[in-house]
Parts: C-alpha cells; sequence; structure tokens
C-alpha cells in the first residue's frame, strides 16, 4: 500500500478547469502548465520568476484533495517558508478543498515542523523526555545562565557566549575543541536541560538525523504515511535538510512520488560565505516553466546574463511594455554616491505618471542591495560597503523580517508598520499574536502556545469560549492602534496586555519586565513630506523640485524581497569580500568566463535581484569599476548608461 495507490489519480482538463474557477475565476493556466498541474511522475519543476510556480502547486494540491480517498495517508508539502500555506489559506481559505488540505491527514509546512511533528518529538517523548520548550535563544540564554560565574567569564574570555551551549553537527558535540572540565560543565547542562523540556530548533534537527540513521524502518513508514511529498522553494532547502529528506523519504523515491518546485538561480538562503552548490536541485529531466508573467523580454534579456542555469527565461507583454522605458545603469563618482538615490527618484517620477505610482502602490519602487548591516565603519577600499553608504538614515535592523525582535514593543511597531505600509490588518494582529505569543511562553517558562500555524488560533484553544470572547475582543484593542506609539500609549497598551494575560491565569509578570518595557525610537530615519506625517522606517521620499511630484522609495536587502514583484528596482553595488557587481561584471556584459567558479552565490544574488521589477530594472555601480569597453557590452544589450 505504498506509490501504487496513486495510480489511479488522474488529473484531466475538466479538473483544471475547476480549480480556476475555485481559485475566484482569475486564473487560466496554458499548456505547459497545465502538463505540470497533471504530471504525477517523481520530478522537478524549474519554474522561473514570475511563472506562478506556488499558484500551479496550490492548484494541483486543490485537485488533489478534491479526489483523495485514503483516510490515513495524505500529502506532504514542505517548504523553507510558509508560503505555500499562505497561498492555500488566501486563494482556497473558503473552501471545502482549502480546509481538508489544512487538516489531517496532510501536513503543509516546513521540514523543521515536518521533523518535530513525525520523528523527533514522537521519540523523544518515548524515552522519558518532557517537551517545554524549543526556541533558541531563549534556552541558550537559560543554560548560560545555569553556568557557574567562574565557567562564563572564562568562556567570555575565550570570546564565547551562549551560542555554546548547544549541539552542533551531531548530537553530543559542542563548538569547542578543548578538552577538560569546561567542556565537560557545558554538556552536563545541556544534557539537565534537554531532560527537563528545553530545546533549541537546531537539535531537534540533530535528533531527526540520528532517530532516522537508527531506524532504517522508519521511512517506510514515513511514506506510507504520505505517499506524495512536494517541496515548494526546493532550490532554499539547505544540505542538511536534503540529507533528512532523503532519509524520510527515500532517496530513490521508490515508495513515494517527489516533486520539488523551484528555481536553482535563486537559491540565496544559505550561507552568502560558503561557495557551496545546489545540487539536489533540479533533478535531470526537470520540467522548465521558462516564461515570467512578471516582465517583458528586456528584463529577462538582461537578467539571463546572471543566470547560473542553462535554461534562459522568456518574458511576456504587459501593460509598461509600449512605454520603452530605459532600464539605466548610474554609473557615480564614489564622492556622489547619495546623489544616485535622487537621480533614480527622478528617472522613476519621468517614466511613471502619479495614477501608475498609485496603482501599483502595493509593489512599489525599491532600493536593494547585497550588504545591508552596518557592523563598522567603511574604509575608501571597500566604498560602498552597503546600503547605508548611499543613504546614512537607513537601519538594517528595522527592516529585517526574519530576525525576531527583542522586545514586545517592537512587535507592536512592526505590525503597524505592515498596516501603514499594504492596509492589512490581518498582518498587524499578527505580528502582536506572534509577541504575545512569545510573552506567554516566557510567562508559563514552556513551549505553551506553539510556533506552528495559525498562532491567534492556537492562544485560543488554551481558553473556555467565554474566554475566547474576551480574547478577541482585548486583541482587537491592542490592534486598534495605527500610529506611532509614545510612552503613553504603551502604558496603556501593557494594562490591556495585563488583562488578556489573566485569560491564561498568569498574573506575575517579574520574569517579562524586560521583555515589555518601553523602549523609545531613537534617530528614526523619517524623512519630513508636506502632510508633515512621520513616514516608515527606510522608505525614502523622493520629491521633484519642480513638478512638485514625490515618490516612496523602499530601501532593503536582497534576501528581503525575494519572492516579491516590484513597479521599479535599484541595485546597488555593496562589498562582501570584494565588490559583487564588479566581480560578476563580465557576466553582467554577457561575456562570463567558461566556468563559474566560485561566483554562484554572488549570481543568485543578483538574479533575485534584477528579477523583482516588472516595469523599471537600474543598476548602480562605481564609473572606476566599468571600462570604456565594458560600458559599450553594456549598452549593445539594452542598458542606458546614466553618469552621476
Amino acid at each position: 500500500m505504498g506509490v501504487e495507490r496513486l495510480k489511479d489519480i488522474d488529473i484531466t482538463d475538466a479538473d483544471i478547469q475547476w480549480v480556476e474557477e475555485v481559485m475566484n475565476g482569475k486564473l487560466q493556466f496554458d499548456d505547459a502548465r497545465k502538463q505540470v498541474i497533471k504530471n504525477m511522475e517523481s520530478i522537478d519543476i524549474q519554474a522561473f520568476p514570475g511563472s506562478g510556480k506556488t499558484t500551479i502547486l496550490v492548484a494541483k494540491l486543490a485537485i488533489l484533495a478534491k479526489k483523495w480517498s485514503f483516510p490515513n495517508s495524505g500529502i506532504c508539502v514542505l517548504s523553507h517558508t510558509n508560503v505555500a500555506r499562505e497561498e492555500i489559506e488566501d486563494r482556497l481559505g473558503n473552501s471545502d478543498v482549502g480546509r481538508k488540505l489544512l487538516s489531517y491527514p496532510h501536513f503543509i509546512g516546513t521540514v523543521h515542523s515536518f521533523c518535530d511533528t513525525y520523528i523527533t518529538l514522537p521519540w523523544l517523548r518515548s524515552k522519558g523526555y518532557q517537551i517545554n520548550m524549543i526556541d533558541t535563544q531563549y534556552v541558550r540564554e537559560i543554560r548560560w545562565k545555569a553556568l557557574s560565574y567562574k565557567t562564563c567569564s572564562y568562556l567570555e574570555m575565550q570570546h564565547r557566549d551562549n551560542e555554546i551551549c548547544e549541539y552542533k553537527g551531531e548530537i553530543g558535540k559542542i563548538n569547542w575543541d578543548k578538552g577538560g572540565s569546561t567542556k565537560q560543565k557545558i554538556l552536563d547542562v545541556i544534557e539537565k536541560t534537554q531532560r527537563a523540556g528545553y530545546f533549541t530548533f537546531g537539535e531537534m534537527l540533530l535528533f531527526a538525523k540520528k532517530i532516522l540513521n537508527e531506524y532504517s524502518d522508519l521511512s517506510e513508514s514515513i511514506q506510507q504515511r504520505f505517499p506524495i511529498l512536494f517541496i515548494d522553494e526546493a532550490q532554499d532547502t539547505d544540505l542538511s535538510q536534503w540529507e533528512l529528506i532523503n532519509k524520510a523519504f527515500g532517496k530513490a523515491n521508490i515508495k513515494s512520488i517527489r516533486q520539488g518546485y523551484g528555481d536553482s538561480n535563486q537559491a540565496i538562503y544559505s550561507n552568502i560565505n560558503v561557495d557551496d552548490e545546489v545540487t539536489n536541485f533540479p533533478r535531470e529531466n526537470a520540467l522548465v516553466l521558462s516564461e515570467s508573467r512578471r516582465f517583458g523580454s528586456d528584463i529577462a534579456k538582461l537578467a539571463n546574463t546572471v543566470a547560473v542555469s542553462k535554461e534562459q527565461m522568456t518574458g511576456t507583454t504587459n501593460k509598461f511594455n509600449k512605454k520603452n522605458i530605459e532600464h539605466t545603469i548610474f554609473l557615480f563618482e564614489k564622492n556622489r554616491a547619495a546623489d544616485v538615490i535622487k537621480r533614480y527618484g527622478q528617472l522613476v517620477i519621468n517614466t511613471f505618471s502619479d495614477e501608475e505610482l498609485n496603482a501599483c502602490v502595493n509593489e512599489g519602487c525599491h532600493v536593494v542591495g547585497m550588504v545591508h548591516v552596518k557592523k563598522d565603519e567603511t574604509t575608501e577600499k571597500k566604498f560602498p560597503k552597503g546600503i547605508y553608504d548611499y543613504w546614512n538614515s537607513y537601519d538594517a535592523h528595522k527592516s529585517s523580517k526574519t530576525v525576531m525582535p527583542k522586545y514586545l514593543i517592537e512587535y507592536f511597531r512592526r505590525g503597524i508598520e505592515d498596516f501603514r505600509n499594504n492596509g492589512e490588518k490581518i498582518q498587524q494582529i499578527e505580528w502582536i499574536a506572534k509577541g504575545i505569543r512569545h510573552l506567554i511562553n516566557i510567562l508559563n517558562k514552556s513551549n505553551y502556545i506553539p510556533a506552528t500555524g495559525n498562532i491567534f488560533a492556537g492562544m485560543q484553544k488554551a481558553l473556555t469560549q467565554d474566554q475566547s470572547r474576551k480574547f478577541r475582543e482585548l486583541m482587537k484593542e491592542l490592534s486598534d492602534i495605527d500610529v506611532f506609539i509614545n510612552e503613553k500609549d504603551w502604558e496603556s497598551l501593557i494594562q490591556n496586555l495585563k488583562n488578556l494575560l489573566a485569560l491564561f491565569n498568569l498574573k506575575s509578570y517579574d520574569n517579562v519586565k524586560q521583555f515589555w518595557k518601553w523602549i523609545p525610537e531613537e534617530n528614526l530615519p523619517y524623512e519630513e513630506v508636506e502632510s508633515q506625517q512621520r513616514k516608515m522606517v527606510n522608505h525614502y521620499i523622493y520629491k521633484d523640485e519642480v513638478s512638485g511630484r514625490s515618490v516612496d522609495l523602499e530601501f532593503g536587502s536582497i534576501h528581503s524581497v525575494k519572492g516579491r514583484t516590484h513597479l521599479s528596482t535599484l541595485v546597488l553595488e555593496t562589498f562582501l569580500r570584494t565588490h559583487n557587481m564588479k566581480k560578476i561584471l563580465k557576466y553582467l556584459c554577457a561575456t562570463p568566463p567558461k566556468s563559474i567558479g566560485k561566483e554562484q552565490k554572488r549570481l543568485r544574488c543578483q538574479y533575485v535581484a534584477m528579477t523583482r521589477a516588472r516595469a523599471l530594472l537600474c543598476l548602480a555601480i562605481p564609473i572606476n569599476f566599468v571600462d570604456d569597453k565594458a560600458q559599450e557590452s553594456l549598452k549593445s544589450l539594452g542598458w542606458k548608461i546614466e553618469k552621476v
């Protein structure tokens, strides 16, 4: 009863027509996309930017859910992020098939959550371990505090911090090459806290690896439970996760169907400092979706110069193609880096009408770079090193969406920022819910509210019906504020928080006073605008003094915009070991060396950055990096050269 159960599932044109109607009737799949939806073999799908791969996957899942007849076996969808789940909730959340996909027997989530649910947690419980908290930062802190003052002082002298209080590589090993009593003390603390139920996220995966190695028959059981596996954003699955997937589902795929969806050109989530290659995706004979529906052939041609894959992307006609937009490279003198932003802002205003800018406000105009966190002052040799060298008010810490806030008020501020950015109240509530979840778990000293799934719903599960009603009322009050919080506002919000925490029988707050204290926002990088209202952080308002028109430019890292569509993008030169675009200039000029060598990571980052915009694409490079011959090559490809 393995994969042979699926041989009778046949996806037809009628099924595809049905799913097009179910998904709001706004979709129409062409022949290439229909072939991907119909395919029930173990095969990978190499899908270029803007090809709609996640939408295709969700459509396929909806059809399979409708036809699924196995009550104790399900479909497994794994991803680097929860994008697939969010797309299902967005497009199918109110339908029967949507509800089926998001419940037993199916699983849709990250590799971490899958391993926790089906491998690590059951095994740990069977061995007598308690499960109280799975959180890297918190668990490291309690282990560090459990060490003696003398031991901590010694470790600090060795330039070590609480990161050492975690297994690395395999169970029982830490990042410490010395023997002796100090190492044993750290290992003893780790073992003691694990027995008490405290684990880091990384340790949970290490336990999963250990379990899969020791119990060879577990893979067969997993494949019986999940005869079909989809991996979304497959290119971002790292080597250790691939190892777990191959062990869990069998690398040969004899007893399960495996399909990976992704773009090998966009594998940017592994360590940028490590020159490894994406070898697990795509497999040979992959299906290719080469047509992007995001932009025209002009941008596709420019982006293809930095593509790692052999296949070439094609564009499609959109409403902006008729404008004959001039994709521009700004070549600037190093003392005029700040002027690049102004020239880009002026180009945007000259290119688009106010009506077009307003119609695309959710996509926006963006300024991105590979390096955006400022760790030290920039030397002349490394200039420009990061985004901050073009606009000194840029603050990387306030733009990061992946690093969880250190203080509760930062969750509220991020929620307000998202709401003001896109008008979606649900995103503001989600940020607040994340902060309150962390607060409740700190007070409980346990993983009382799990991080997986819908956090808002997860908190309500711990309450009675009456308490749940009161909880929703208090959450509404906490999310009603949509302006910048002052200290008086925060005092009022804390009182509401105490009322909410009382619903969970939490009335002692001593160990969270640091977490929920008032933190002022200092040196905010807000531009003064006509309305005199302060705007969101890392947004730069450029105003044309002649016409009076203005445009909002959003700054961020390349990683932060992956998966997004922009109206316009400016990619900035930055420095990591060497200057990025200077290093790959031959590729940008369509005269690459015979072998890629160690530049895959740079090319992938550049590719992601150059495939966000659907209308206007720009680069900014110091003029002394680009000689006359290179400038002519760039012009022949379709770039306009503008000197600053």
